[in-house]
């Protein structure tokens, strides 16, 4: 367990950072290992991680798992001893709903579920002393295709989560969903790497910018890292060639299985390859802004790689294109407050200009998007180029911004810079803006980024692409690309399985252009299934993207939620969820709960972030967020406070639940004794060593009157709140740092944001059976609705804030 005690932390007044420290300590994450099957522009990619408990107690274990953007989870399953359990995709709410009622009963279970395109939530639950369990995470992905040096692929893996700039306390409304625990220390964790390509290769063997490989070509070609495992603290790169394809149209297409309930669906996946076209005689003049990230976590290698890149960008430009320069962090600053027209001495200014940036601050970068959109001319190519490393947690209000904003015929691409880049922006942005996305790592050459940068930021060669003929059902996005030279570009549709023709057509410098190819009939079953989850998951960006621009958000988020669901994928929506039908714990044992944190990226500068100490102390960068090693407990506020200021967060006494029927109330004499015994508690409170009791006779719900509660320390807990179905609610506290006297109450009283309260009878048979618990140990508590005939507890009703568990135990829900 990484406990309070062990991590060094310092809070913004946002919403905090903290290193943790993992020196000497065992962490759960024992090993994971990459399978790839690559080729044709796809790859299907099996995620396996290994995780253990070293523990006398059953382990519950919280892992961020980055994940490329544009994959589509299409599998989920864990293995414990000789039993493999498979998932199923289910509601987001339900999936949870699911998780927890079966860690309530004691089985094992596993849960996957999206915060963002590429950041998902693992948690394993109920993991026996002693047991290791596999899990395994099924992907279709797309590969990037490289246009320089003839053409190629690229494969790109994440393999660590960086910290996110957060804000203003509120702009994130899941800000604790994206937070991670970050250390300083190298996690003694690596990846295994097996990379089969299918493509012919032409000359070269694999290469990799990421980490030194192994290619072996003596049956098919097969990839690994030379050096047998890697650190998780970078992306994984692995880049091959192939013979760029000729020009034309191709189609290849795939049905589900006949068990599968879209088997009477077709689904296609298009690719056109553009005509080398001749450019018109006079270049169209470009108007180029260059939008620099300066923040706090761009410091040191990304920054200077960003630089490098810009100056290199700045001299491709021709004495009748613009250049604007605008670099971002806390505020937004201009290289010349206006376009100004390229001239050498123009550019070599700019060139000085940008070498002279520094980073610091956080990443407001949706003021930098709305100036860079404004002042646009309409003669012009208009081209944005966002160079950032994307760590923010609030990507919707860039793709908001973009998508309401820019002008049409304006494109926006992204350059995302470093090890770790959040591709959930650095993508998303790239869409909306119909631009392109490019990732580089901090020690790579620029000049390979700018050439696929040229490609697209000169002149396409077709545009306003169409597609129509009696085959087409849907395209998986109308926003269709525009094509570049010497670059495939790849369409997901829905087709008729009993096939027929499909025509594209488009615009070009010299007038229409227009290409046909036939689908052909297709029986269930047949066909690469990656093109249909490919479809599926380019559907589904599709309608966040709609969301982002204003579609009603109720009515898009049940489209997507059915979408999801039919093709069996996880998305914002929806979640994998995995139960071992064998219950494998005992449900009342306390249980021991570790967040699995991660390992600063490469090259990025912990001094940036606010994370390591300086001359002048500890401080993070404004707003940016990690988050502590533990569960719940980790971050535990143990406070003694009188009973008089926590009155004076609770409703008014109006509000208060009705009193208990005469036949349950307490005997004479009582009220003293439970006063004396108040008394008592609060004496051991300064006890250390002196087991502290929790739940003993409390009474019930009802709290101490203020005259009583003079001078009485009140313990306050940090404490998730998870509902369960029939609205029964699961509450989960770690014990603090003292010995505690552990027996469950026979009531709690909820405390929603409005001031309701409602009382919950406990159900001992379900909650932590009663002892004697140390520190860093989960306790739960199991509550039902008491049988009053009042309204039955739920999430409907808002928002619990507090649960008063005795006079003297609160707990206070995260």
């Amino acid at each position: 367990m990484i406990a309070s005690a062990h991590s060094m932390s310092a809070e913004s007044h946002a919403t905090g950072a903290t290193l943790v420290d993992t020196h000497g300590r065992t962490l759960p994450l024992r090993a994971t290992a990459l399978e790839v099957d690559a080729g044709a522009g796809l790859a299907h990619v099996v995620l396996r991680q290994v995780f253990a408990n070293i523990h006398d107690e059953p382990l519950r274990v919280t892992y961020r798992v980055p994940l490329p953007p544009d994959a589509a989870v299409c599998g989920y399953r864990f293995r414990i001893g000789e039993r493999e359990i498979i998932g199923t995709v289910e509601r987001r709410d339900r999936a949870r709903e699911r998780f927890e009622e079966a860690l309530v009963a004691g089985h094992t279970a596993a849960l996957l579920e999206q915060e963002r395109s590429s950041l998902f939530t693992q948690e394993l639950g109920n993991l026996p002393p002693g047991a290791t369990v596999t899990v395994e995470l099924q992907l279709d992905q797309k590969l990037a295709w490289i246009a320089e040096r003839g053409g190629g692929w690229e494969f790109r893996f994440p393999t660590v989560v960086s910290p996110r700039y957060l804000g203003a306390p509120g702009r994130v409304h899941d800000a604790e969903r994206v937070s991670t625990p970050t250390t300083l220390d190298d996690i003694p964790v690596a990846m295994s790497l097996q990379l089969t390509i299918a493509d012919a290769l032409e000359g070269a063997a694999p290469e990799s910018p990421s980490h030194p490989i192994h290619a072996s070509t003596s049956d098919g070609c097969h990839v690994t890292f030379a050096d047998g495992a890697a650190a998780l603290d970078r992306d994984v790169v692995v880049r091959w060639p192939v013979t760029c394809p000729t020009a034309g149209v191709r189609i290849a297409c795939a049905r589900p299985k006949p068990e599968h309930r879209l088997a009477h669906q077709c689904f296609a996946r298009l690719t056109i390859v553009p005509p080398d076209l001749a450019h018109p005689a006079v270049p169209v003049p470009r108007d180029l802004i260059v939008l620099l990230d300066t923040s706090g976590s761009m410091s040191g290698a990304p920054l200077q790689q960003s630089q490098r890149l810009t100056c290199a960008l700045i001299d491709t430009l021709g004495e009748h294109d613009r250049l604007e320069l605008l670099e971002f962090s806390s505020a937004v600053r201009s290289y010349a407050g206006a376009p100004v027209f390229a001239s050498a001495a123009n550019r070599a200014l700019a060139k000085a200009w940008v070498g002279a940036l520094r980073a610091s601050g956080g990443t407001e970068m949706r003021s930098g998007i709305s100036a860079a959109l404004s002042s646009l001319r309409d003669e012009a190519q208009r081209q944005i180029v966002l160079v950032t490393d994307g760590q923010i947690g609030f990507e919707q209000e860039i793709v908001a911004e973009i998508l309401t904003r820019m002008p049409s015929a304006c494109r926006v691409h992204t350059v995302g810079v470093g090890s770790a880049v959040n591709r959930s922006l650095t993508e998303g942005a790239a869409q909306a803006g119909r631009g392109v996305e490019i990732v580089i790592g901090v020690d790579e050459d620029p000049e390979r980024a700018i050439t696929r940068l040229l490609a697209h930021t000169t002149a396409p060669l077709v545009v306003d692409l169409e597609i129509d003929g009696d085959a087409l059902m849907e395209p998986a996005s109308p926003r269709l690309p525009d094509l570049l030279r010497g670059t495939p570009a790849s369409i997901s549709l829905r087709v008729r399985p009993e096939g027929g023709s499909l025509r594209v057509r488009g615009r070009t410098a010299g007038g229409a252009w227009a290409q046909h190819v036939e689908v052909p009939t297709l029986r269930s079953g047949v066909g690469n299934a990656a093109i249909i989850t490919r479809f599926a998951r380019e559907r589904a960006e599709w309608i966040e993207l709609g969301i982002a621009a204003g579609a009603p958000r109720k009515t898009e988020e049940q489209r997507l939620t059915a979408h999801a669901l039919a093709f069996g994928i996880a998305t914002r929506m929806t979640s994998w969820i995995a139960i071992d039908e064998t219950p494998g714990v005992d449900p009342r044992q306390p249980t021991r709960h570790e967040t699995m944190p991660h390992m600063l990226p490469h090259g990025v500068s912990a001094e940036g972030l606010g994370l390591r100490p300086s001359a002048a102390g500890l401080g993070p960068a404004q707003g940016f967020a990690a988050a502590s090693a533990g569960g719940a407990g980790e971050q535990t506020r143990v406070t003694s406070i009188v009973a008089r200021a926590v009155r004076r967060q609770a409703p008014p006494a109006a509000a208060a639940p009705p009193a208990p029927a005469p036949s349950a109330a307490p005997p004479r004499g009582q009220d003293a004794r439970k006063g004396k015994k108040m008394v008592e508690q609060r004496d051991a409170l300064d006890e250390r060593a002196a087991p502290i009791a929790i739940g003993e006779d409390s009474g019930g719900p009802a709290h101490a009157s203020e005259s009583d509660a003079e001078g009485i320390a009140i313990r306050v807990l940090r404490a998730r709140a998870y509902w369960l179905a029939d609205g029964d609610l699961a509450l989960e506290l770690e014990s603090p740092t003292e010995a505690l006297a552990w027996q469950p109450p026979a009531h709690v009283t909820l405390v929603f944001a409005d001031g309701q309260r409602l009382q919950m009878r406990v159900d001992a048979s379900r909650s932590t059976a009663p002892g004697v618990h140390g520190s860093g140990l989960q306790l739960r508590l199991v509550c039902v609705a008491a049988a009053d005939g009042g309204v039955t507890p739920s999430p409907a009703l808002g928002r619990l804030t507090h649960v008063i568990v005795d006079p003297q135990l609160h707990l206070e829900v995260s």
